[in-house]
């Protein structure tokens, strides 16, 4: 394992594919330190033993997500940073989905087609456990939220891009600003284009927000 240390990535590849003690050897975590992020095209990758230091996994697009995928991640034990951005969520089931974002601290849903049971779950989870700094949730439905149980999430956030195509109510987007205006951990809430209702809350209320 010592000589392995002095090996390139390039040659790490290599040897574990001459022999089957050698991939043994080879599997071992701390000789993939070199690796922080990974590009998961199967759950296979998530079980691979020279992956379990990695923390940072992006979800290509086209794989389907399963339930087995998601209870995967939740068990990778370095994993700080997940983007599963752009993927169908739909049919994952919203507890489960609930538990692989509360146990990172980044994570990046946009566009996954999140039903309201699963925003619902993802943001009653937030509420409770604040493990999850930064959150990126843009091109979802989350009209349907309890407004009081939003703010309450927002509270718990350092980063939130939740603006954006997320189809806010002006009674959503001002529990927000006013919960910002109370005091909360958040540092950046990115306002984008797509926000078509932030005309319709309280100038002194957004200003004030704006300013904390």
């Amino acid at each position: 394992e010592r000589i392995f240390l002095w090996l390139s990535p390039r040659d790490m590849k290599t040897v574990v594919l001459v022999c089957r003690r050698w991939m043994q050897v080879g599997e071992t975590p701390g000789l993939w330190s070199w690796l922080s992020s990974l590009t998961v095209n199967n759950i296979e990758m998530l079980t691979c033993r020279r992956f379990k230091a990695v923390s940072q996994l992006r979800v290509k697009r086209k794989l389907t997500m399963t339930n087995e995928l998601l209870e995967s991640i939740v068990r990778h034990p370095a994993l700080k940073i997940l983007n599963i951005a752009g993927t169908n969520l739909s049919a994952i089931d919203p507890d489960i989905l609930a538990r692989v974002v509360n146990s990172v601290e980044t994570v990046d849903v946009t566009g996954t087609s999140l039903t309201a049971a699963q925003a619902n779950a993802i943001f009653t989870a937030i509420s409770e456990d604040n493990k999850l700094k930064n959150l990126k949730i843009r091109n979802n439905d989350l009209s349907a939220l309890n407004t009081g149980m939003l703010a309450r999430a927002v509270y718990c956030l350092e980063y939130a891009e939740m603006l954006s195509s997320t189809r806010l109510t002006a009674e959503q987007l001002s529990e927000i600003f006013t919960a910002i205006c109370k005091g909360t951990k958040i540092r950046k809430m990115q306002i984008a284009n797509g926000c078509s209702n932030l005309n319709l809350v309280s100038p002194d209320l957004l200003a004030k927000a704006v300013n904390k």
